[in-house]
């Protein structure tokens, strides 16, 4: 396991929020996943293979990403009440990259978030921006000139 993923998943473990346990559905069987019980300002998701960390996200109501002031992409549909949540990271362990966890993770917390009423996820595409651009527009996301990202769950919803 790459010494990254496991300090910064040892220091979110450190949250006072009270996490649910599911399995998490993936091509590597018995990977399991922590996921907040309830909204707060900061939301992490983590992901398991026995006691290691291999992957998470993080989420924030903090209205604006430090790298390039990534804001919600503005649209009528967003303009519908309720909170937004920035997709701060979502990375996966270098070992465990292409079999499905990093999109079943993105599943789940977009799962979570309508559950939770949650109106917009959005953020940033950082790295491979060809790869990311595809990737999240797969899963509903809009991109803008700049590579922010945005989900209206509203409209998915309704």
């Amino acid at each position: 396991m790459p010494p990254r993923i496991g300090s910064v998943v040892s220091l979110l473990s450190n949250s006072a929020e009270t996490k649910i346990m599911n399995t998490l559905q993936c091509e590597i069987p018995d990977i399991r996943l922590t996921k907040p019980s309830g909204l707060a300002s900061r939301l992490f998701f983590k992901v398991y293979n026995g006691p290691n960390a291999i992957a998470f996200a993080q989420l924030s109501t903090h209205a604006v990403n430090e790298h390039r002031n990534a804001k919600p992409i503005e649209s009528e549909i967003d303009k519908a009440p309720g909170v937004s949540y920035c997709l701060k990271n979502i990375e996966v362990s270098q070992y465990y990259r292409n079999k499905g966890i990093g999109s079943a993770l993105l599943e789940e917390v977009i799962s979570f978030c309508k559950d939770q009423r949650v109106s917009t996820l959005y953020g940033e595409a950082k790295g491979d921006i060809e790869t990311l651009r595809r990737w999240y527009e797969d899963k509903g996301f809009e991109l803008d000139e700049v590579d922010n990202i945005q989900l209206s769950l509203a409209a998915l919803t309704a």
